[in-house]
């Protein structure tokens, strides 16, 4: 025998209670959509790393700034030879590679501090700290779009869960009234009232009603694991929805919809973010071709042993460079110069796409509005006619036939209802996610 899913509910509910007073636990309350929203922003792995992003892009530009300041090295070297030798181991810009009147020895010991400041670059800095800033704007332009891609996922996800809970209780209640039906009908078979094939009829309903109800229920775990890793939470956590879905009036018309989307949609703003990190990149490229000056100092010693120096001494000067002819220099620009337009192009079809959305979000609102005020009346009228059905089968007034098309038509009601209330709340979101609202 088949427990009503309402008496299942209570019983699951009850074991569930005494167990966490055993334990020393509290029953999970219900979900609602804005606190999942909320946990999934505090929690969710993928916003915390493309939060971080942003301060890695942080660091870049500290990075970048800091290759104008003056920068110090501090070296060290050993040699030994099997023969003793008066050339000790040279370092760039000494001259210890030919010392005279040093002493020989098998080993030579040198170390050396180096200082250099840059003091022309040619523009390289300044572009490369902009390119930095421009990709940290990037990043900074990405976390919006992740937490308006979860915000809109997690409502989706919601209020798919939402629907098929309710299908689950309307597949209950479809049981209920079917295994009334059997009876009533088992009752009219056995005084001779009906034919065996009436109620075989409702038991091959009655199968397929509750093979639907198994169907319903393997979905909705599915939905509570999947909501369960969007808001970045153990898959298998137990979630008590709510019944009921929000359902805001939306009063956007399409037109102001693209309107909206042409500007604050976030996709929009992360292809113009991108244009924007093309185009310093352009700059940094060019700085490449100019010419570069620096000034560096080096102060060494020289010994054949740790203890005494034979030659110690200072020597500075300038470094000038300039690419006169450097082809791969003027290719990289003309790369980047391309890149530049390829992203451009990019941000206007990212642009016209945003719109497009935002005017179909619009109109898919509207839509599930008008499916909810007409399916909303047709549940009750569909339930008055299963009730008036099932009245008439009792008296021996009423076809089989009749009475499973009354069921049918309720659990389709029901079913349809449900789903508009959930397209609502999913086109809700999406229109909220395309404008940028």
């Amino acid at each position: 025998m088949r427990w009503p899913y309402k008496a299942i509910s209570l019983l699951a509910f009850a074991s569930f209670a005494l167990s966490g007073a055993a334990q020393g636990q509290a029953a999970p309350s219900p979900l609602t959509l804005d606190a999942a929203i909320a946990y999934a922003k505090q929690h969710s792995p993928l916003l915390a790393a493309t939060k971080q992003s942003v301060l890695t892009k942080q660091a870049a530009i500290a990075a970048a700034k800091a290759e104008q300041l003056p920068r110090a090295d501090v070296d060290a070297a050993l040699r030994g030879s099997n023969q003793p030798t008066e050339s000790a181991l040279g370092f760039p810009l000494t001259p210890l590679a030919d010392i005279p009147n040093q002493p020989f020895g098998n080993g030579h010991l040198t170390g050396l501090a180096t200082a250099t400041v840059p003091i022309y670059t040619g523009g390289r800095i300044g572009a490369e700290t902009h390119v930095a800033e421009a990709e940290r704007d990037l990043a900074q332009t990405n976390v919006h779009e992740v937490e308006s891609n979860l915000e809109y996922e997690v409502s989706a996800t919601y209020a798919r869960l939402v629907e098929v809970e309710r299908d689950v209780q309307a597949a209950q209640e479809s049981v209920d009234a079917l295994t009334e039906s059997q009876r009533i009908a088992r009752q009219m078979l056995s005084v001779g009232k009906i034919a065996r094939v009436d109620l075989l009829k409702i038991d091959t309903r009655l199968a397929d009603v509750q093979a639907e109800d198994i169907d319903l229920e393997n979905e909705r775990q599915i939905l509570v694991g999947q909501l369960n890793a969007l808001i970045g939470r153990p898959v298998d956590t137990p979630i008590i929805a709510q019944t009921s879905l929000p359902h805001p009036v939306v009063t956007i018309s399409p037109d102001q919809a693209a309107l909206a989307a042409s500007t604050g949609n976030t996709q929009y703003q992360l292809a113009e973010a991108q244009t924007k990190v093309a185009q310093k990149s352009v700059d940094q490229a060019k700085s490449q071709l100019r010419p570069t000056i620096s000034f560096s100092a080096d102060f060494f010693k020289q010994s054949t042993d740790p203890f005494s120096v034979y030659r110690g001494g200072a020597i500075a000067g300038f470094s000038f460079s300039y690419p006169i002819f450097d082809r791969p220099l003027n290719h990289r620009v003309q790369e980047a110069k391309s890149l530049e337009l390829e992203d451009r192009s990019k941000a206007d079809q990212a642009r016209l796409d945003a719109m497009q959305r935002a005017r179909t979000a619009t109109l898919q609102v509207q839509d599930a509005e008008a499916r909810i005020q007409a399916t909303q009346s047709s549940i009750a009228e569909a339930r008055e006619a299963l009730r008036i059905e099932q009245e008439k089968l009792k008296y021996g007034r009423g076809i089989m036939e009749h009475l499973l098309d009354a069921q049918t038509a309720l659990l389709k009601s029901e079913a349809d209802y449900y789903r508009a209330l959930a397209d609502h709340t999913i086109a809700t979101a999406s229109l909220k996610r395309e404008t940028g609202q």
